[in-house]
């Protein structure tokens, strides 16, 4: 082997050693983070402490036993917690489901700051915050929390099977649970909002409630409006709203004759009818069933596409 051959081969047992070391010491870090930052925490094999998870369902952590829970205790004012919401955001992507529930409890004291950072960072799963200083949470006297964030996962029978600090072992373990042992009562499993009576109940109700614009009849202009909408605890709708509005039929006489600038601004008029009407029925509608996530009834997010197509009529 020739001197230049020695220099590469060197350096690439150089490289090698390098990223092995700097595995040992991410290792070692993580390591040595749990055995500085839990040892007041619950350990494994304890039964998870109760609680309530919502007042309107009265659903209680127990209710949860079936499934695996991952309990992210947390603050929008702790940088470290700041530090690892991406990632954390990013476990919820790729692990949960109806068989892997978060729920992230906040140490927070004002509403309106936590409220703000969850819509700032998009984090999604259950939350709860009892707007008490961690010092002071019953919730965080019960679970030994001193430090945050810290993090629980708990089997479906309710037991402690993981309490870390950091979101690598967190991933390790979520990728080891075994889905063959979840059990989920029929009762509690995910549903959709649904329309007093089902589907074609809605379609009825649409159908009877349309008022086609006038001016979009006159002209023959046909379209589908795309509407975004909560479904509410209690069944009832808010946050209506347009995301998709579109001309898709523009055939008849009247329209064709218009010159060109005359068919945009027409266009224009009758996509906004399109719009107030669609959100008039939609917000008109009766309480619908509520949507059930996590075995309770959550606000849900429904799309629903009307189409305004004119009925013309056949007989001679």
């Amino acid at each position: 082997m020739n001197n230049k051959h020695r220099v590469k081969s060197f350096l690439c047992r150089e490289l090698i050693i390098i990223f092995l070391l700097g595995l040992c010491v991410n290792q070692a870090l993580a390591q040595d983070l749990d055995s500085l930052y839990t040892q007041t925490m619950l350990k494994n094999g304890a039964q998870a402490p109760d609680f309530l998870i919502d007042s309107v369902s009265n659903t209680h952590l127990s209710d949860f036993r079936g499934r695996y829970v991952v309990l992210h205790f947390w603050a929008s004012w702790c940088p470290d917690c700041r530090k690892d919401i991406p990632e954390m955001n990013r476990l919820y992507d790729e692990f949960a489901s109806d068989s892997v529930i978060f729920i992230h409890i906040s140490f927070d004291t004002e509403r309106e700051k936590w409220q703000n950072y969850l819509g700032e960072s998009g984090m999604d799963g259950i939350q709860l915050c009892e707007f008490k200083k961690m010092k002071e949470s019953a919730t965080a006297t019960a679970y030994g929390i001193k430090w945050i964030p810290s993090v629980y996962v708990l089997n479906t029978a309710g037991r402690v099977i993981l309490q870390t600090v950091t979101t690598e072992k967190l991933r390790k373990r979520l990728q080891l649970l075994d889905k063959s042992k979840v059990y989920i009562p029929r009762s509690k499993r995910e549903a959709e909002p649904t329309f007093p009576g089902g589907d074609d109940a809605m379609m009825l109700f649409l159908s009877r409630n349309i008022k086609y614009p006038r001016l979009a009849s006159n002209y023959g202009l046909e379209g589908q409006t795309l509407l975004k909408f909560l479904v509410n605890t209690d069944g009832s709708i808010s946050n209506v709203r347009v995301i998709d509005n579109k001309i898709t039929k523009e055939d008849r006489l009247p329209f064709r004759t218009l010159p060109e600038e005359e068919k945009r601004a027409m266009r224009k008029k009758v996509l906004a009818l399109f719009a107030e009407e669609g959100i008039r029925v939609v917000e008109s509608m009766p309480r619908w069933k509520a949507g059930v996530r996590y075995g309770m009834q959550m606000k849900t997010e429904y799309e629903l596409p009307i189409n305004y197509k004119i009925q013309y009529n056949n007989d001679n």
